[in-house]
């Protein structure tokens, strides 16, 4: 098989992976659907919350089953230099390090997006809200859950950077893998 075959494999294996999690994180929404007695300004301070909390499961699911149908805008967005030559052991590198990227940008999204609703709601908030806990949460997470997509997209793009550091620490006549070991 091709690079590119192993890349749709791993891609469908990654919608299978949205579609597990997925499932638990629409349970999850149930509690937003329930009126509580709360404070109307208390409540469009949460808004965005909520938001985040029911979109996660629709961006999983739907994700999962855009993996596993195809995705050819993800490939061509993943390869698009799709013509440049390269020996088989820098392809395979490659081909792991997207696969990483798509792990990194799907375990690590649904905090950024919880990232971004607890910024929204503490930051639209008057004074007399102690949002501390969101505000923390905020300020906690922003880095690893920002630094982690962005990894992700990197790594999804090529990670040229790694890939050069990489072929660069390999010694001189394994830049290739010979065909009895690639069976």
């Amino acid at each position: 098989m091709k690079s590119k075959d192993y890349f749709i494999l791993g891609c469908k294996l990654f919608g299978i992976y949205c579609l597990v999690l997925g499932v638990p994180t629409l349970l999850t929404t149930i509690p937003t659907f329930v009126q509580t007695q709360m404070d109307e300004d208390y409540r469009r301070i949460m808004m965005a919350t909520k938001i985040a909390t029911r979109l996660l499961p629709v961006i999983f699911i739907l994700g999962g089953f855009y993996l596993i149908r195809g995705g050819a805008r993800l490939y061509h967005f993943a390869y698009p230099d799709e013509n440049e030559n390269r020996n088989q052991i820098e392809e395979k590198l490659l081909l792991f390090l997207k696969m990483l990227g798509i792990y990194l940008v799907i375990s690590y999204f649904p905090d950024l997006l919880k990232t971004i609703s607890s910024y929204i709601a503490y930051s639209n908030a008057p004074k007399i809200f102690n949002l501390m806990q969101e505000q923390q949460y905020t300020y906690v997470n922003a880095a690893s859950s920002i630094w982690g997509v962005g990894v992700g997209l990197y790594l999804f793009r090529g990670g040229k950077f790694i890939v050069s550091m990489a072929m660069k620490s390999l010694p001189e006549g394994h830049n290739h893998i010979s065909e009895e070991n690639n069976g």
